[in-house]
């Protein structure tokens, strides 16, 4: 009688020591690795570039919410997902302000009155003062370099930059990822334009595998309910094509 009591008394107890090997085994107890933020370059008048790192998975995906400084709507997106996980074998690169200067002073260009989405070397042009200025030379500016420097370096499979006011989405490399966000977020997919000396025109010329989409959301600051949305899209995408 006895040993069929600590018999059973074994049996019941065995099942929890099982469940607590598995959860150590298989990380269930382990915290996630915090974000991670570093200054990757500065602007023309020396503030600093920073990009924050979330994942530490295989597959590069970068996201950009300000790099014309009158479009700053991008910035609540990158925002959302600083709180996010990135989905598995991903890691995820937010840049908030790419242009500070201009972002922080409500212009389309830097503190030098250059366009950086015109100001690099594939197929850049020679564009006049105004809007759309070039600079003198293609990578004429430090936040043009500092992103050329940092593409180079994590070699993102896709880049999401945020754009205003056109309401579209607009690619280079794998179309089906941009109009799978494109759908995603109920925006059209319809081919924009080719601008000269663009950033995702670039990356795609360099390298050949990547996908740089472009969204070019409303006028005005976007809801809550508007950059969640965003926000998943960038991760259901992102999770897909990792």
């Amino acid at each position: 009688m006895l040993g069929a009591l600590l018999l059973a008394a074994a049996m019941m107890a065995s099942p929890l020591a099982t469940q607590t090997d598995v959860a150590t085994s298989t990380g269930v107890l382990e915290a996630l690795p915090a974000p991670h933020a570093e200054a990757i370059g500065q602007s023309a008048r020396g503030r600093p570039i920073r990009a924050t790192r979330i994942g530490d998975g295989p597959a590069a995906v970068l996201v950009v919410g300000c790099i014309h400084g009158n479009e700053r709507a991008g910035r609540a997106v990158v925002k959302r997902l600083r709180d996010a996980t990135a989905p598995a074998g991903v890691t995820l690169w937010l840049i908030d302000l790419a242009n500070p200067d201009g972002c922080l002073a409500n212009t389309r260009q830097n503190a030098r009155g250059v366009d950086l989405n015109r100001n690099f070397p594939y197929r850049w042009k020679a564009l006049p003062r105004g809007t759309y200025y070039s600079g003198p030379r293609a990578l004429s500016e430090p936040e043009s370099r500092t992103l050329r420097a940092f593409i180079a370096r994590v070699r993102p499979m896709i880049s999401i930059w945020y754009h205003q006011h056109a309401r579209l989405v607009d690619s280079y490399g794998d179309t089906r990822i941009a109009r799978r966000y494109a759908r995603l977020v109920g925006l059209p997919y319809k081919f924009f334009y080719a601008a000269p000396g663009s950033i995702t025109r670039w990356q795609v010329h360099t390298y050949p595998s990547s996908t740089g989409i472009v969204v070019e959301l409303p006028a005005g600051s976007l809801s809550a309910a508007a950059a969640r949305r965003q926000a998943d899209a960038v991760l259901t995408v992102a999770g897909e094509a990792a």
